[in-house]
């Protein structure tokens, strides 16, 4: 594992834990914790979640930034709620986007980009991360739901115990279950080990350059 890829796991696992002793223990009001949250939702906004031309993300950027404003002019409290369910419904995009005809699905590019494979993977391969890539679109699509409701319905609180701790919890779950379903249900194939697959999204990104017209039968 190499220093990068280190650092980064160490992030991942540490955020959570962080942001929930920050969320108990600090005197500052829970709202500066979707801080991060709304730094990742203009990431995504600039590249991750959207295709299109620079100047079409910056137009689209400056365009939510400006009903962010709006919001907070508004209703301060419950447009801050709302950060984590843009957050989760822009991942869900990112997911989503791979599956339109003559694109790559995300994970089959994950999972054909770590395990090397020159002539690209094996067919029920390529139609397992096809669906794998569409069930990680619904399951951020629930947590988008879930982040309206809690900013509809509960304290500031609990939405940043979700957002930032419960959420990452939850993703790890679904990782872990998929993963151990995986293994029996793919047994005939060797399963690339977690540490190659973040070294593969560092060095490669989660975009595809182009566009891929091999479709899984």
């Amino acid at each position: 594992m190499t220093g990068k890829t280190r650092t980064s796991v160490l992030l991942i696992a540490g955020f959570p834990l962080v942001s929930y002793l920050l969320l108990r223990y600090s005197p500052l009001p829970p709202d500066w914790l979707g801080l991060p949250d709304g730094l990742l939702a203009v990431g995504l906004f600039l590249g991750l979640g959207i295709r299109g031309s620079l100047a079409l993300r910056l137009g689209l950027t400056l365009a939510g930034l400006a009903v962010t404003l709006l919001g907070f002019w508004r209703a301060p409290a419950t447009t801050l709620a709302l950060i984590p369910a843009v957050v989760n419904l822009l991942l869900a995009r990112m997911f989503q986007m791979t599956l339109a005809a003559g694109q790559e699905p995300l994970i089959t590019r994950i999972a054909r980009l770590a395990r090397q494979e020159p002539h690209g993977l094996p067919a029920e391969l390529r139609v397992y991360t096809r669906r794998l890539t569409a069930a990680w679109a619904l399951f951020f699509l629930a947590l988008a739901l879930n982040s309206v409701l809690l900013a509809w319905l509960a304290t500031p609180k609990t939405v940043w115990l979700f957002a930032n701790t419960l959420n990452m919890l939850l993703m790890a779950a679904f990782f872990i279950v998929e993963n151990l379903y995986r293994r029996h249900r793919l047994r005939a194939y060797p399963h690339t080990p977690l540490h190659r697959l973040l070294a593969t999204l560092l060095q490669h990104g989660w975009q595809s350059p182009g566009r891929v017209m091999e479709t899984p039968r």
